[in-house]
């Protein structure tokens, strides 16, 4: 319970939380965020599409919590859930935050110290995955530039510590300068925000937050990377009928070629650069994660041929079946709801400038 002394203080960092691939885990994030979050905090939740029982929890939260909760009625891109809730911040830094992402003890307080010693324009985390109680490193002050190698321009990324359990490395970690800040979890400055006014919604899928950092970069800003605060992406669990229609656009061609089009044009590199198309391998491997079960026996029948056999029926079903059909109906529906959204918001807006 929030008292009134602590309401009385006015935060200085808003949490937005958006959805990314599923919903199955929205109840343990949030609750992840009010137990190890101390106040004063604002929360802005972007609830796109959620299945009737999770939009009833929400609304149910928000209510008890006096959180602001920003309803969508179709499917969001992360650019798209980001924008919906700007208009609503006015604190002076903004921490994202993915549905799905579990925070821990100090997680929030170590991104805002590191900002205000460093200046920063973007902090981020220490990104975890496993066993919120022993998980494994996933990235580290990870780097990203454009470089030029025999005249021609490329990506360069790294992800540091990668797969190394946390506790073997816990105590040589260090805050420090990155290149990268992925939108699972980051601090932004305000001011940053006012300057880039939006997130480019030309990325539909996960280039986007390369794309922000990058631009930051550009305009001479500093990303630092704060080990203290950590956070865990909780992975994908037996996922719900409800949970699929956000899970094949998260991983489809639809969502993802189109961005990486657009983000080789923008930064002037090659559509067919090996660290860019690295896109699409990471996403075959998150297509195939919901049959893991079905590869680990494969595996055991036949050996390594086996699980072959299962990535290849899973990568052909998606391209030759679902794609085609179920992936493309659920991208007309979604881009119909939104015109009509964005022409009901028109007429709202314009009702209420003839009114004032």
């Amino acid at each position: 319970m929030v008292t009134a002394m602590e309401r009385s203080v006015r935060p200085s960092v808003t949490i937005v939380v958006t959805p990314w691939q599923h919903f199955s885990q929205t109840k343990a994030a949030l609750e992840s965020i009010y137990a190890f979050t101390p106040p004063p905090f604002e929360l802005v939740y972007v609830d796109g599409n959620a299945p009737a029982k999770v939009r009833r929890y929400l609304q149910e939260q928000a209510r008890a919590r006096g959180f602001t909760l920003v309803r969508s009625d179709h499917y969001l891109t992360t650019a798209e859930a980001q924008n919906l809730a700007l208009p609503h911040i006015t604190t002076e830094y903004v921490a994202f935050l993915e549905n799905w992402v579990i925070v821990t003890s100090g997680w929030l307080d170590a991104l805002l110290r590191c900002a205000r010693e460093t200046s920063a324009w973007v902090v981020e985390p220490l990104y975890c995955t496993g066993d919120p109680r022993s998980p494994t490193v996933y990235s580290m002050a990870p780097d990203l530039q454009i470089v030029e190698e025999d005249g021609k321009r490329r990506l360069h990324e790294t992800a540091p510590l990668a797969g190394k359990p946390l506790v073997e490395v816990r105590g040589g970690l260090r805050r420090s300068r990155c290149g990268y800040a992925k939108s699972h979890c980051m601090l932004v400055r305000k001011d940053v925000l006012d300057r880039i006014q939006s997130f480019d919604e030309s990325f539909t899928s996960f280039q986007g937050h390369r794309d922000f950092s990058l631009d930051v970069q550009a305009a001479g800003g500093s990303l630092f990377a704060e080990p203290d605060a950590v956070v865990v992406l909780s992975g994908v669990p037996p996922l719900a009928l409800s949970d699929l229609g956000l899970y094949f656009l998260r991983w489809s061609d639809i969502w993802l070629q189109p961005s990486i089009r657009h983000f080789a044009k923008k930064w002037g590199i090659p559509e067919d650069d090996y660290m860019l198309q690295g896109g699409a391998r990471f996403r075959d491997g998150e297509r195939r994660r919901p049959f893991r079960l079905a590869a680990a026996v494969a595996t055991r029948l036949f050996g390594a041929r086996g699980r072959r056999l299962v990535d290849i029926m899973v990568d052909t079903g998606y391209k030759y079946l679902l794609e085609p059909t179920v992936v493309a109906r659920l991208e007309r529906d979604r881009l119909r709801a939104r015109g009509t959204a964005a022409i009901a918001a028109s007429m709202t807006t314009s009702s209420a400038n003839a009114d004032a």
